[in-house]
Parts: structure tokens; sequence; C-alpha cells
């Protein structure tokens, strides 16, 4: 029987398979529904598992499975406190809730902005925590997680992590531009959030896009060590491990249209087609139009859309419903309904 493939992750010179559990699905789940989801994954050969101190009741269903199964995985989990006394704490009660002495990739959470980087990052930050837990042994590697991709190469530079944790999917390619060809050059480890992109390539996709070409777009880079597949149901893992066992690599001239079709999800979209973008007020219509699609489509990249966001010397809020937008949309988008609502959405801090 097939087996699913290992990599080995970075320079930790531990191999896992290349396909592995996320633990944000099973947060709604009820205990012993979430307990299950896990021995599924490791009865079917999955040896990564990813969870975080923010995922709720996550690590406490994925430590009563570890209680028993500690050794058969590598088992990650993630601190969102920024201050080594906080993160310090957060450790003991991630090790408590896993039912475990030691993390095997411990990683600060969501470097999304310079803020919570600089913080992490320096005197008294959660960095300091994690040299502390590793010399002590309760975690054996070092790792760090967000969508900022120019603070994810900061984090590869300092030469403290073993490992990154980022978005890579048919819909958001950016993070393979530089991100994590440098990772594989530095010999860090690379695990993908969100390679189904949540699922909102079949809910809006309408069978465009398979789940099987969805991951094997992700399984066949390389410079990746493992994909993180959520799962609410049984049938999920079944599915997610079938497509790794068997998968062909996907080629350049297969992925080009899946691309497309993932970037462009929804009706009620925004072409691009810049008719609106002489703005009186020197709004940059066209760039939150496509902002706003694209957060619809794709909210976990929140920290990404408000960072974009607050970068615009004019915002949204300066329209004074003049409705000429509108006039020239040839597809009749409400523009200035949506102005309003990206506002709302996105100007807030990350």
């Amino acid at each position: 029987m097939a087996e699913i493939k290992k990599r080995v992750l970075g320079r930790t010179g531990v191999e896992v398979t290349e396909l592995g559990l996320g633990g944000i699905p099973i947060i709604p789940l009820p205990h012993e529904k979430g307990v299950k989801i896990v021995h599924r994954a490791l009865d079917r050969g999955i040896t990564y598992i990813d969870t975080a101190r923010a995922y709720k009741t996550s690590e406490a269903k994925i430590g009563e499975v570890m209680r028993t199964r500690r050794d058969e995985c590598f088992l990650a989990t993630k601190t969102h406190f920024y201050s080594a006394e906080e993160a310090e704490e957060a450790l003991e009660a991630s090790l408590k809730d896993l039912q475990t002495d030691v993390v095997d990739l411990y990683q600060i959470h969501d470097l999304s902005s310079r803020e919570r980087y600089e913080k992490a990052m320096g005197p008294g930050g959660a960095l300091e925590t994690l040299f502390r837990a590793r010399d002590k042994g309760k975690v054996r590697f070092l790792g760090v997680s967000g969508h900022n991709i120019e603070l994810l190469l900061e984090a590869i530079d300092t030469g403290h992590f073993d490992a990154i944790l980022c978005v890579y999917n048919l819909a958001i390619t950016d993070t393979n531009d530089v991100l994590i060809p440098k990772a594989k050059e530095k010999g860090v480890g690379v695990a993908i959030m969100k390679p189904l992109s949540g699922g909102s390539f079949f809910t809006l996709g309408k069978g465009e896009i398979s789940p099987y070409d969805a991951l094997r777009f992700v399984l066949s880079n390389p410079n990746i060590t493992t994909a993180l597949g959520g799962a609410k149901f049984l049938k999920d893992v079944e599915q997610d491990v079938k497509i790794a066992k068997n998968y062909e690599p996907i080629t350049e001239d297969e992925a080009a249209p899946l691309i497309q079709i993932a970037k462009g999800f929804g009706e009620d979209v925004c072409r691009n087609c810049h008719y609106c973008e002489d703005c009186p007020q020197e709004i940059p219509v066209p760039t939150i139009m496509q902002l706003f699609d694209h957060a619809k489509v794709f909210p976990y990249e929140w920290p990404k859309h408000r960072r974009i966001y607050g970068d615009l010397t004019v915002k949204a809020d300066s329209c004074v419903q003049c409705g000429q937008c509108e006039e020239k949309c040839p597809f009749d988008l409400p523009i200035m309904e949506r102005l309003e609502k990206a506002h709302k959405r996105f100007n807030q801090p990350v």
C-alpha cells in the first residue's frame, strides 16, 4: 500500500509527511469528534500536526491523542503572545493541554505587523522565551508564522528560526516568488497553511477547481516541506490522504488556468478595467475594489488586506458620493456601497 511521501524539514533533519494536519478546523467540533479526526490522521500515516494556543480547544483535543500516541508525530504549536513573560505562560499552558513534556516546533504566531515583530524579537520579547525553552528541552526547534512576506524574510535572515508557516495556494502565489525559495536556500523548513484556501475554492468555484488539483498544486512545489490540510469530518482526512498518496505533479500548463480561476472567483467582482480610477477625491478606487473582492474569498489574509489599505494615502472614507465611478463602471457595481464597506473592514489596526 502506498504511503504518504516524506520530506526533510529544513535544517532540523527531521523527516515529516508532505501532508500535515492543521488544528483550526477541529476547534468548533465536539471534543470526541475532534479527537477522532486526530486519531484518523495518525492512523492514515500523517506525521505532522500543527496547532496553536490561540486555537481555543484545539490543543486539548490533540492532547488527548498525544497522551498515548505522542511518539507517532512531529508536534507543532504557537504562541500569540509577544512578550517573554506572556509567551512563557502560554507555553506552559500548551504543554499541559497537549499532555506532553516537549513540543517539536514552537512558533511565534502571526508576525504580520511591524509592531508585533519588534515586540517579539526585541528585548523582553517572545523570542527570549523560545530560546530558554529550547535550552531547557521543552521545545526542540523554533519557528514563525505570518502573512507578511517582508517580515517573514527578515525572520529568516536572523538565523534564529528552523521553520516558517505561510500561505501558498492557487490564489495566493506571491509567497513563492522569493519567500519560499529563500527559506529552502537557507535550510528553513516550509509548512503551508490554507493549501485548499479553507475550502473557498470549492464553495465558490462551482466545480472548476477540484480538491485534487488544489492540493497537488501545493505538493508539486519542491521547496515546501508539508501542506497542512484541514478536516472537520473523517472523510476530509481520507480525501486529503488519498490525494497525497496518489497525485501526479502538476505542470505549468495545467496550473495556469486554475490559478486564473482561483484569482477571479465571484460574479459581483471588479474586473480591474480602471474606468473608475479618475476619482475627484483621488481615491484609488480600482485598488480598493480589488482588495475588497480578494478579502471576500480569502478572509484569512486580513493582515495583508489591512496593511495594504493602511498604506493608502487617500482612503475610502474620503468619498463624497458623487457617483462618477458608478456611472463609468461597465459592470454596474455598487462602488460607493463597496467603498463604505471596505473602509469599515480594513481601517483597523493589524
